[in-house]
């Protein structure tokens, strides 16, 4: 064991490093990177028998904040950026007929568990429907037909789209503005219960107003004889009439 490192386990029940095929062992790895969160304290040490264990080396100043960070998979406090490499994981042992745990080196208790083939299916879900996205149009690149296109929404998530190359060239102009975004998207409800998109095909777009909502309510205020004047709470009516 290397001076100055905690180790943990990943095991892959039904798996061995005989059937563990290389491009699987990629993608697991390549997962797991996204769970400890903390690659430049995250070493990869071997993969030993048994069931197949890929065992990892995380440095002694990391280990209470990966670990910490292990505690809330699943649950509702779970990071944005662990759903993405849970759900592949999860996606992973599925198909190879596995499930897995993270533990301690030697420990007894696992800190996290992966249910794969063991998830019911009743828990996931897949839904095509038209919608809107709203946020900072961020990105607009491609050579094809298809364009792809990148809207960052209010929550700093990054949204991945797609839009015809006519649309995005218009989309273009709108660059670092706040955009709304219409059409059909994919979204997967995965084992962590939380809904994820997975594809939107842009139909049309619209640049939104981006004048703060009090500096609005004081421009209609300003409107004589508008009836504005006499609400109590006109702040709470604007975002009611903009929610329907």
């Amino acid at each position: 064991m290397k001076p100055g490192t905690i180790h943990y386990d990943f095991h892959i029940d039904h798996l061995t490093p005989d059937t563990l095929r290389l491009t699987r062992f990629v993608d697991y790895v390549d997962a797991l990177r996204g769970i400890f969160g903390a690659t430049e304290d995250v070493y990869f040490h071997q993969v030993r028998k048994g069931s197949a264990v890929l065992e990892f080396a995380v440095s002694d100043k990391a280990a209470p904040r990966i670990e910490k960070r292990l505690h809330l998979l699943g649950t509702p406090d779970m990071p944005a950026d662990m759903v993405a490499p849970c759900t592949a994981i999860n996606r992973y042992l599925r198909r190879d007929g596995s499930s897995a745990r993270l533990a301690r080196k030697g420990g007894s208790a696992p800190l996290a568990y992966f249910a794969g083939i063991r998830t019911p299916l009743a828990q996931e879900a897949v839904v095509h429907e038209n919608g809107t996205l709203d946020g900072v149009l961020v990105g607009v690149k491609g050579v094809d037909d298809s364009v792809q296109v990148w809207v960052k929404a209010d929550d700093d998530n990054v949204l991945k789209c797609n839009a015809k190359r006519e649309i995005a060239r218009q989309l273009v102009h709108l660059f670092d503005t706040y955009v709304r975004v219409a059409g059909k998207g994919k979204w997967r409800r995965g084992d962590d219960a939380r809904w994820t998109l997975e594809e939107f095909d842009i139909q049309s777009f619209e640049q939104l107003d981006e004048t703060p909502l009090e500096k609005q309510v004081q421009d209609i205020q300003a409107i004589a004889d508008n009836g504005w004047n006499e609400l109590e709470d006109t702040q709470a009516a604007w975002r009611e009439l903009r929610a329907d």
